[in-house]
């Protein structure tokens, strides 16, 4: 499996992406100019959903894309980000990188319909 990003919803502006366990730096960069491209073609402010249940935790290298990956939505135009995430490191890693990367639209949810919904709700 390789990790990606795709309109998920045109009319209220999300892009989802989904990030699995073997995720190296090189994703991350890519995924990065996956987001740039569709952003671009939504105007530039979107939200974004983002499917972790499949990571444990990163490795040290791709936390660091991580936050590098966090500062560039942001000035692609991101406003809010609804994370899936179940496992208790990858979330511990989610509030160092959103520090990091000073990202405070971030929310975390266990249940994907329900971040659809919240994105969905709040546009």
């Amino acid at each position: 499996m390789t990790s990606s990003a795709r309109l998920f919803d045109k009319e209220n502006k999300i892009i989802e992406i989904v990030w699995y366990q073997s995720a190296q730096p090189q994703d991350f960069d890519r995924v990065t100019g996956e987001i740039e491209t569709l952003s671009r073609d939504l105007g530039g402010a979107f939200d974004v959903l983002v499917d972790m249940r499949e990571v444990q935790a990163f490795s040290p290298e791709s936390q660091v894309k991580l936050v590098e990956h966090q500062k560039s939505i942001l000035s692609f135009g991101m406003q809010r980000a609804a994370v899936v995430v179940t496992g208790a490191i990858s979330k511990l890693q989610l509030k160092r990188s959103a520090r990091q990367s000073e990202h405070t639209t971030e929310s975390h949810w266990n249940n994907y319909d329900d971040a659809v919904a919240f994105l969905k709700e709040c546009t």
